[in-house]
Formats: structure tokens, C-alpha cells, sequence
């Protein structure tokens, strides 16, 4: 167990972790997506009519379709698809009907996941580190310690051309300490199971599998720093994310962002 490990299982044990946390993940319900007064008028007009077809049409062209249907995916990237398939637009169109008009409304404002917007709040949360966040040629040049300015792609395209990365995930920060290179992604693991164990799984393949000149970091919270109920244990035949995470060497680093700032002094003595 390398010492950011053990120090990433200290603190989520210690009073004040999730309160610190919510800094730089805060969790907000109150922003719905917005339906402008025209695909309000619309949507409404075509509820009144029972126009199942147009009612599916105009509401595809929303952020947000305001009910779950594995065939909404297709009908979005394919719009002939509503005029080829009249029993999956009656299906549909009736669920849409059934759920009334302030139940489409309502569902279509629905705000966007807090688990989906987690790597724009890390990024957001950056300069508060207190280290410049420079574009690449500043970046470059700079001499002390600094982060890199970009969004997934850039970050990407500089580890791939400056440093040598050859992995398909994409990066949540690049950051550098006199001469050393640091990449990293960063993940909030809210739940077991799912997507967020292939995240998780993704997170530490990331750091396990190291080409190139820089040092690999996962930048991990949540729940992978418990201790899982011994009976499930016993069951699975996978590691848990406790146990993966104990089995990581001294040069696979994965530690809560809250001790981020830490390792980059660390990193700059």
C-alpha cells in the first residue's frame, strides 16, 4: 500500500470528508433544462390534437426526452424511423399521452444528473488549488508548478503529442511540478456495481498501465475507500473496489482529490 492510499483511507474515515467533498463536488437539483415558450406552444398544441407522431418529433428535438424508452436512442439519430414504425409511435405516443401534459413538461425540464456533470465540477474546482492554468505554449515554458488549460480533447491530443500517451481514455488534468509531468483522472464513485465499477476498473487500468514519461494518477472518492460487507465479499469472485484499491504498488497512486494539493507539494520539493 503506497502512502497516498493510506492516507486516502485515513481521511474518508475521518470526521468532515463528504462535508469537504461537496466543495468541490456540490450537488445542485435546482437548475431544470430549459423548454423555450415556442416548443412549449408547440408540445401543447400537439398534446391537444393526440398528434402522437408530431408530439415525439418536436419533443426528440429536446435535451431531455421526458420518459425512458430504449427506442428513443435510434428515433433521434434516425427521424425516418417515426414514419417507417407506426406501432412503436403509437407505443410511445401513448405513454407520452397517458403522462399528461405536465408530466411531459415536467420530465422534459428534468435537471441533469449530478453523477454527469462530476468531471466539469472537478475541473471548475482547479484553480482553487492556487496553481495558474495555462494554454499549452504557456504551459510549456512556465517553470514552477501549473496546470494544464484544455477540455477532454486537448488535454488528450498534449499527453499524446508532449508526453507520449497512448491510452483511448480521455484526461481529466495535466498538471506539471518543476520538470515532472503528472496526468490523471479523476472519478466520483457514487454506488457499487454498473457503470460505476467500469469506471472505477477504467480508472485503475489507467494507472497500472504506464508508457510514458509522466507520472499516471486516479484521482478517486466515494465509496471505493469502504470496506465492503464481508458476506458479499465471500460471494463475488471479482475484487471489490476496496480490495483493488489495496493491491495497488507504491507507484500506482490513487488518492481523493481533497489530497491533491498535497501530493503536488509532494511532487514539487
Amino acid at each position: 500500500m503506497n502512502k497516498w492510499t493510506k492516507r486516502s483511507i485515513d481521511l474518508v474515515r475521518s470526521r468532515g470528508y463528504l462535508d469537504n467533498l461537496m466543495k468541490i463536488y456540490p450537488v445542485d437539483f435546482t437548475m431544470p433544462r430549459k423548454i423555450t415558450q415556442e416548443e412549449q406552444k408547440r408540445i401543447k398544441e400537439s398534446f391537444k390534437r393526440k398528434d402522437k407522431k408530431q408530439l415525439i418529433s418536436i419533443l426528440l428535438n429536446l435535451e431531455k426526452f421526458p420518459i425512458d424508452d430504449p427506442y428513443i436512442g435510434f428515433s433521434r439519430r434516425s427521424r425516418e424511423a417515426l414514419n417507417k414504425n407506426p406501432k412503436t409511435v403509437r407505443r410511445i405516443g401513448k405513454r407520452l399521452l397517458n403522462l399528461g401534459l405536465n408530466g411531459i413538461l415536467s420530465g422534459a425540464s428534468k435537471p441533469k444528473s449530478p453523477s454527469r456533470q462530476l468531471g466539469q465540477m472537478f475541473r471548475k474546482w482547479l484553480p482553487k488549488l492556487g496553481y495558474p492554468i495555462l494554454p499549452q505554449e504557456d504551459f510549456l515554458k512556465y517553470k514552477g508548478t501549473a496546470i494544464l488549460k484544455g477540455g477532454d480533447f486537448g488535454l488528450k491530443k498534449f499527453a499524446k503529442d508532449e508526453l507520449n500517451y497512448r491510452g483511448q481514455k480521455g484526461i481529466d488534468i495535466v498538471l506539471k511540478a518543476k520538470d515532472r509531468f503528472v496526468i490523471g483522472e479523476a472519478k466520483f464513485i457514487t454506488a457499487s456495481g454498473g457503470g460505476q465499477d467500469k469506471g472505477f476498473r477504467e480508472a485503475i487500468a489507467f494507472i497500472k498501465h504506464k508508457k510514458e514519461q509522466a507520472y499516471r494518477i486516479a484521482i478517486l472518492d466515494g465509496v471505493v475507500w469502504l470496506v465492503p460487507n464481508k458476506i458479499k465479499m465471500k460471494k463475488k469472485k471479482k475484487l471489490s473496489l476496496y480490495e483493488s484499491i489495496l493491491r495497488l504498488n507504491k507507484n500506482q497512486i490513487a488518492l481523493s482529490v481533497l489530497l491533491l494539493k498535497d501530493f503536488i507539494k509532494d511532487l514539487s520539493r
